[in-house]
């Protein structure tokens, strides 16, 4: 393959690689299978095509992506590495979207100034999303000759650590120091990675971004889905070849749903193959790949998402539990609980405070945090970080919000799309942080450790002590004080990872 060089930044990049077949015709719906080898020399200096994906403003904003289509044809991967001899560590970038939008193309994950600074190989995937990744049915469990349905586009992620591992070297990466890194959904990725036994021996430092542990669902749930989405075709729900000749913009259109619209519907499914349960039922039963394991999450998350909840953001203290019993459907005596976990007092007596850090917490603090914790248990190297810098423009008005991180990692807050939130008076304070957290990052993808010289020193987290780092102009180390926040959660879990219409946004 034939890649190009960027004199700006002194790196090699290759685009658009096709790490499987095009999942097309019978390949959809079913496991990815091996690329066709070519001869002679494959162009690699543009993008592939993005998955099939629901557009809108917020998708469009986060993606950010060179305009090169929508298509099932879309299993492309994309590569950065310093243009010097070496043989580097690599870190595989998996992206975030809520399982149904999203594209390692976009230009807030280019990876060409990671690459440079930190002296890795960067590589980025897209994978199947949406009704295309996560469809689940019997009859493609009897197809599959590992009884696997539903998980397609986890499988696709598995398929592109693969081919890395096998491949790498020959783009100047070491396969035996592989990192898995990814943020929301891709967080939430990396934790099924770290589950799942057909990564193991593949990747060798995961780290979690605003993720979760507790993210699959059983074939029984899955399965009812697809009754929905069948009845929506006007297909038979047993007639798979009908299913399969569904036009992918008719499936996209009927058969699919984005985050914003119905939350965290489209999951990967523990059928025995991906996944024997939950990725964190799998971690504390000690059932996972034991590699050094970084995450954390954002200190306001979707915090603002209480903005668009009038009953909830106009809401009087004396109606505080009133809010919490009908937004999130508790019965009283949960309601009282959790009143207590929350009281008013704690957020200057207002019901918005409050429910914002519900929010916060339900959605990817304790997920984040339960999952941490699991792993060390049976782990000595784990690490578990807060992102609390809001000195960004609108920081006041939308705090940390939900991927604030990634441009400090990747050096890119001077990129579409969050390249708006930034100027020359807060751009070299962003900057000098910028330079902490990457190094945070790649020494730990080197290393397994995040601590290096002139770095403010970051302790291992453990059930003991539960000490966390906290990411900011005066980055330092804090105790973790959730214990009990954390325990209801996991106690209603399905309330864990809240759709925001189950919010009842519309009182």
């Amino acid at each position: 393959m034939r890649g190009t060089g960027d004199n700006g930044t002194a790196t090699c990049s290759w685009l658009g690689i096709p790490y499987a077949a095009p999942p097309v015709d019978e390949l959809r719906w079913a496991a990815p299978q091996p690329h066709l080898s070519w001869s002679g020399i494959r162009e690699a200096t543009e993008y592939g095509a993005i998955c099939m994906q629901k557009g809108g403003i917020i998708t469009d904003f986060l993606n950010a992506a060179p305009d090169r289509g929508v298509s099932e044809d879309c299993l492309f991967l994309n590569i950065w590495r310093p243009a010097k001899s070496g043989k580097f560590p690599v870190m595989v970038w998996l992206h975030g979207g809520g399982y149904t939008t999203g594209t390692g193309n976009s230009e807030l994950y280019k990876g060409d100034r990671l690459a440079r600074d930190g002296e890795v190989v960067v590589v980025t995937i897209n994978y199947r999303l949406n009704v295309f990744g996560y469809f689940t049915h019997p009859a493609l469990r009897d197809e599959d000759p590992n009884g696997s349905t539903g998980s397609y586009g986890s499988l696709d992620q598995v398929a592109a650590i693969r081919w890395v591992h096998e491949n790498i070297e020959g783009f100047g990466g070491d396969p035996k120091n592989i990192t898995v890194f990814g943020q929301s959904a891709g967080g939430r990725s990396v934790c099924t990675m770290v589950a799942t036994p057909l990564t193991r021996g593949m990747f060798h430092r995961a780290i979690l971004e605003s993720g979760g542990c507790e993210t699959s669902a059983p074939l029984e749930k899955g399965y009812e889905q697809a009754r929905q989405i069948t009845a929506k075709l006007g297909c038979d729900y047993n007639d798979i070849n009908c299913l399969r000749e569904v036009p992918a913009e008719t499936l996209l259109k009927k058969g699919s749903q984005s985050m914003l619209e119905a939350g965290l519907v489209m999951v990967p499914h523990h059928d025995g193959h991906l996944l024997t349960d939950y990725p964190l039922a799998m971690i504390r039963s000690g059932n996972f790949n034991r590699v050094p394991f970084m995450g954390g999450y954002t200190k306001d998350e979707y915090r603002i998402a209480v903005f668009l909840m009038p009953g909830v953001f106009f809401g009087r203290p004396s109606k505080y539990k009133k809010i919490l019993a009908r937004s999130l459907g508790l019965p009283d005596e949960e309601v009282m609980r959790l009143a207590g976990l929350y009281p008013l007092n704690r957020y200057d007596n207002k019901p918005r405070d409050a429910y914002g850090q519900i929010i916060v917490d339900s959605f990817h603090g304790c997920p984040t945090t339960t999952g941490l914790l699991a792993a060390a248990e049976r782990n000595p190297y784990v690490y578990l970080y807060r992102f609390d810098y809001d000195g960004m423009r609108l920081g006041g008005l939308i705090g940390t919000f939900h991927a604030m991180e990634i441009p400090f990692i990747f050096n890119s807050m001077d990129r579409n799309p969050l390249d708006l939130m930034y100027n020359k008076k807060n751009m070299e304070e962003a900057k000098a942080l910028s330079r902490i957290i990457q190094r945070y990052w790649v020494n730990f993808a080197k290393t397994g450790d995040p601590n290096g010289p002139d770095l403010p020193h970051w302790p291992r987290l453990n059930a003991e002590e539960k000490k966390f780092q906290v990411l900011d102009v005066n980055t330092r180390t804090d105790m973790l004080d959730t214990a009990d926040q954390c325990s209801f959660w996991e106690d209603y879990s399905k309330y864990l990872a809240l759709p925001f219409k189950s919010m009842h946004l519309e009182e």
